[in-house]
């Protein structure tokens, strides 16, 4: 009679509160379907809704980065007063300093803090500063697998290839025609100024 019993209750025992269990879970995530991401945050009991949502400001023109653009041949980008662009070793100079302005998904503008020269590509790939920005001072921006960044130019192509700006190894600006994605010239690290 007592084996009877523990193989009788035991099953519904243990059957009963899964099933419940079960049935809550499948109640809570038809109900959750319905909701908005924010009521989903609020019914989570989080502190406020506004903790989930992600802001893609900097992918519209609202981020603004000062960094110094360190090539890997040992350079920094320079931006002189006169709008000429090449590169420096010195760490502590003012017209290394610059402001990348994200313009649009992947688009940023570089201008150059002290000098006020954006950096521009002409259509044979020619590095200048141009006090205005155009069309000419858009760059695709995008992070190699190596974590260096390439900074290629929106509007201008050299036979359907992108034109990047790019430092040689002696610290002079290499035309875009010469340069490619893979050079070591054309790879950068935004470092951040203190």
């Amino acid at each position: 009679m007592r084996k009877w019993i523990l193989t009788w209750i035991l099953p519904s025992l243990l059957y009963g509160p899964y099933f419940h269990v079960l049935f809550l879970m499948g109640t809570l995530s038809l109900a959750c379907n319905d909701m908005t991401p924010e009521q989903m945050a609020v019914n989570v009991n989080c502190s406020s809704p506004e903790r989930h949502t992600r802001s893609y400001d900097y992918m519209e023109g609202g981020d603004i980065r000062i960094r110094k653009l360190f090539c890997r041949t040992q350079w920094y980008l320079w931006i002189g007063k006169q709008g000429n662009v090449k590169g420096t070793q010195d760490a502590n100079s003012s017209y290394s300093v610059m402001e990348i302005r994200t313009v649009s998904v992947g688009i940023v503008a570089i201008k150059g803090v002290h000098s006020e020269y954006f950096l521009a590509m002409n259509k044979s790939g020619k590095l200048y500063g141009k006090k205005s920005c155009n069309e000419d001072c858009n760059f695709k921006e995008l992070i190699q697998e190596n974590r260096y960044n390439t900074y290629a130019s929106a509007k201008w192509t050299n036979n359907g290839k992108d034109m990047f700006v790019a430092i040689t190894s002696k610290g002079s600006a290499l035309k875009g025609k010469k340069s490619k994605k893979e050079h070591k010239a054309s790879h950068f690290l935004p470092v951040p100024t203190s």
